[in-house]
C-alpha cells in the first residue's frame, strides 16, 4: 500500500517514548515564549497524530512552527477573543498563533453547548494549521457525542477542468462512538492526498504516485516531490478527472470554505494570506435524539456488518474509517513512535539553541 511506503524506513528510525515526545515538542514552544498551557496543547495534537500513525500532522511540524513563530507569522503569545456568541453557536478570534490553541477551545465550546442545547457549532478565524482534524471531533467521544471540523487553507487543490490552484486541501473530520467496536472515525482532505503527505514524501526520499499532484502548464502528473508550494503544480482533487468524480471532490472543497471561511469571515482559501486557517466544529448530543446505549450498539451492529464483508481480490479484509490509524495507535503505545533519525536531530538541535531541555 502506498500508505506503508510512507512510513519511515527501520533503518532509518529513532523509537521515542510518546510521553517524552510531548515533554520536548512542548518545551521547544515553551522556550520561544508559547505559554506553558498552549504548547501542552499544541504537544498534545501533534504526537497523537504520530501515535495514530498520520506522521505528516505529528512532530514533523515542530521546528516548522517555530520558525513561524520567528518571522512573525504566528502571533505568540496569542489571545483568543469570543467575537459572538448564542446558546447554540460561537465565532472565536484566534488572535493569529497557534492554530491548535482555538481549534482546541472551539470545540471545547461545542462540546459545552451541545451538552446545554442538544448540539454547538463554532467557528475560528485568523488561525493557522490546527494538525490533525480528527483530534477535534474525537474530543467529543468521551462525551458520548457526535464531532465533526471541516478547515480551510491556502489554495493547493485544481478545480475540476482547471489548472491553476483554487481551493485549499480543506479537510473534514467526523467522529461518531460505537460501544464494542471501534469509534468510526473519518478523516480526510478534499485533495487525493493531504499536502503534509507531499512534505513526508519528499523528506523520505519518495516518489509520489500519478493522481496526488500535477503541473499548472498541461496537467502532467508531477511524481518528484516538489519542497515547497509554489505556482507550477497543485494538488489534485479527491477523485481526480470528472470521470472518477473528481467534481465530488472539488465540490466538498468548496463546501468547506463556506461553512469555514465564510461562515467565520475569515475568508475563502484564495483569499487567506499564505499559512492561515479558518475552521468551523460541530458537537451533537446523541441522547438528545435517542438513548446512547441504543444508539451504540447500533453503531456496533453497522460497523460488524461492514467488516463481515468478503475480501475482494488483494485485500486482507474490509476496514472501517479510523480502523488502520488505531491498529497503529495499539502498535505504538507497546513500542513507541517511529521517527526519522533526521528529525529528531533536527528537533535536539532546536531544543539546544533555545536552551530547551533534550528530552528524547
Amino acid at each position: 500500500m502506498v500508505q506503508d511506503k510512507m512510513r519511515v524506513r527501520a533503518e532509518d528510525a529513532v523509537i521515542v517514548d510518546a510521553s517524552a515526545l510531548r515533554e520536548q515538542v512542548a518545551a521547544v514552544f515553551v522556550a520561544r515564549g508559547t505559554p506553558e498551557e498552549h504548547a501542552r496543547i499544541v504537544a498534545e495534537i501533534l504526537v497523537t497524530a504520530d501515535f495514530r500513525g498520520v506522521d505528516s500532522h505529528g512532530a514533523l511540524n515542530t521546528v516548522r512552527y517555530v520558525t513561524d513563530i520567528d518571522t512573525g507569522n504566528y502571533t505568540v503569545p496569542q489571545t483568543l477573543e469570543v467575537v459572538s456568541e448564542t446558546p447554540s453557536t460561537a465565532v472565536i478570534d484566534n488572535g493569529n498563533g497557534f492554530g491548535f490553541v482555538g481549534a482546541h477551545r472551539a470545540m471545547s465550546m461545542a462540546i459545552e453547548k451541545a451538552r446545554e442545547v442538544g448540539i454547538g457549532m463554532v467557528t475560528l478565524r485568523r488561525g493557522h494549521h490546527i494538525g490533525m482534524a480528527a483530534y477535534y471531533p474525537m474530543m467529543a467521544l468521551e462525551h458520548d457525542m457526535i464531532g465533526m471540523c471541516v478547515t480551510n487553507s491556502t489554495p493547493h487543490m485544481r478545480p475540476v477542468g482547471g489548472l491553476g490552484a483554487r481551493v485549499g486541501t480543506n479537510p473534514i473530520a467526523f467522529a461518531a462512538p460505537a460501544g464494542r467496536e471501534r469509534a468510526f472515525v473519518l478523516d480526510m482532505a478534499t485533495t487525493t492526498v493531504a499536502n503534509g503527505k507531499i512534505r513526508v514524501a519528499q523528506r523520505l526520499g519518495l516518489p509520489l504516485p500519478e493522481g496526488w499532484a500535477a503541473t499548472t502548464e498541461d496537467g502532467t502528473p508531477v511524481t518528484e516531490p516538489p519542497e515547497k508550494s509554489a505556482d507550477w503544480w497543485t494538488l489534485e482533487p479527491l477523485g481526480g478527472s470528472l470521470v472518477l468524480g473528481g467534481h465530488k471532490g472539488y465540490g466538498l472543497g468548496v463546501m468547506v470554505d463556506i461553512l469555514a471561511g465564510l461562515l467565520s469571515g475569515g475568508g475563502f482559501s484564495r483569499e487567506l494570506p499564505t499559512g492561515h486557517n479558518q475552521a468551523w466544529f460541530m458537537a451533537i448530543d446523541i441522547a438528545r435524539f435517542r438513548p446512547v446505549e441504543e444508539f451504540k450498539a447500533h453503531m456496533d451492529a453497522m460497523i460488524a456488518d461492514l467488516h463481515s464483508t468478503p475480501a475482494a481480490p488483494g485485500s486482507d479484509r474490509v476496514l472501517v474509517a479510523g480502523d488502520p490509524e488505531a491498529e497503529v495507535l495499539e502498535r505504538r503505545s507497546r513500542e513507541g513512535i517511529p521517527l526519522q533519525r533526521s528529525l529528531v536531530e533536527e528537533i535536539r538541535a532546536k531544543a539546544q539553541e533555545l536552551g530547551a531541555p533534550v528530552l528524547i
